[in-house]
């Protein structure tokens, strides 16, 4: 094997398929690149055994074969080097690579130990989307996605066709992010794991028209340039249309900027990961009040357009602060059904911004 190759995009390659490799794996080969010389480009294979990604590279191919190198190593090698192209060549049982005046002698290890890639069904169910939904909906709806719930198939992005629009869902049981733009004739359901988005995020451009393919243990995204066969979450994601109330009797808008400095402000008294706060809707107000045993009592108050009787519940400030985050809208609705029902948070006109997030109320 010998090729030449552009280093920046070399490096830009690597970095991406980085993220599809395991940094601390039982098996060791998952810390490996298999690299591929043939034809006219160089391919880049990277797995953790849940993701599966192929990633092409233009390349000057000399003399075609294939190694398998240590990830980090190369990543490193190359983002440092001091030249516009690298040569990449095999020599015995190592890989040399050379960058200007820099040159590096890898250890590889047998190809044949890299886990075989899972390829999609002749008769697999497909679609396409839009780069830039797929990551309009993995920013909307991440953070609310847990990284290790006991209930697994809550550690994912659920992706919804439903066949006029597409939902992309997220939740952890106490909150629940929604982002449900309109899209003709996208029907797939998707199970999509927590790590496999942040791969994903790496590699999709906001131009790029995805081709993605489903069987029942794998979806296959394919770009321009890559393919990523990502191994579906299993089990039956929750209802989640079913919590979101049909009706709420308390709905204040307020400008959303305003409400995060306040949240932010009275929740300097609260240390941790759980910042309780009273939220109240009065006439054209939203009163905010924080109460810590420790360090004391913060209260603030919040224009807002709301008439009718006051409400007072009380939610977890950091919910609602990332919750808010994720809105382009200046204004939101904030909306209660009852004291003992979840917060529905909407765009000022939900046509334009799709998206609406609910927060359960806790016990303070």
């Amino acid at each position: 094997m010998k090729l030449t190759c552009d280093r920046s995009l070399l490096e830009k390659a690597l970095s991406k398929a980085k993220e599809a490799t395991e940094k601390k794996a039982a098996l060791p080969i998952l810390t490996n690149f298999l690299l591929e010389a043939k034809g006219e480009k160089l391919t880049i294979k990277a797995t953790d055994l849940e993701n599966y990604l192929s990633l092409d590279v233009t390349a000057n191919v000399l003399e075609e074969g294939a190694v398998c190198v240590p990830s980090q190593k190369l990543v490193d090698i190359v983002k440092n080097g001091n030249c516009s192209e690298v040569i990449l060549s095999k020599s015995g049982e190592n890989l040399l690579v050379e960058c200007g005046r820099s040159k590096f002698k890898l250890v590889t290890v047998d190809v044949d130990e890299f886990p075989e890639f899972p390829e999609p069904e002749e008769e697999a169910n497909s679609g396409t989307l839009d780069g830039k939904l797929l990551l309009e909906g993995i920013d909307r709806t991440d953070y609310a996605i847990p990284k290790d719930a006991e209930n697994l198939v809550l550690n994912g992005m659920f992706i919804n066709g439903k066949g006029e629009e597409v939902h992309f869902v997220g939740t952890d049981g106490h909150r629940l992010a929604l982002y449900k733009p309109p899209v003709e004739g996208f029907e797939l359901k998707l199970l999509i794991p927590k790590k496999s988005l942040k791969v994903l995020k790496k590699l999709v451009e906001e131009l790029d028209e995805l081709e993605i393919r489903a069987s029942e243990n794998f979806a296959f995204v394919k770009g321009s340039e890559w393919e990523l066969a990502i191994r579906l979450l299993e089990g039956e994601y929750p209802d989640y249309e079913a919590v979101i109330p049909a009706e709420t009797n308390y709905n204040a808008l307020v400008n959303v900027e305003e409400f995060i400095k306040a949240l932010k402000r009275v929740t300097l008294l609260v240390e941790g990961k759980v910042k309780p706060v009273r939220i109240t809707l009065a006439d054209n107000l939203i009163k905010l009040e924080v109460s810590d045993p420790e360090f004391g009592e913060a209260q603030d108050e919040v224009e807002a357009e709301y008439i009718g009787e006051p409400i007072s519940v009380e939610f977890n400030a950091k919910y609602l602060i990332e919750a808010l985050d994720n809105y382009d809208s200046d204004r939101v609705w904030f909306k209660l059904a009852n004291e003992d029902a979840p917060a529905l948070i909407e765009a000022e006109n939900p046509d334009d911004e799709p998206y609406l997030c609910l927060i359960m109320p806790m016990t303070i």
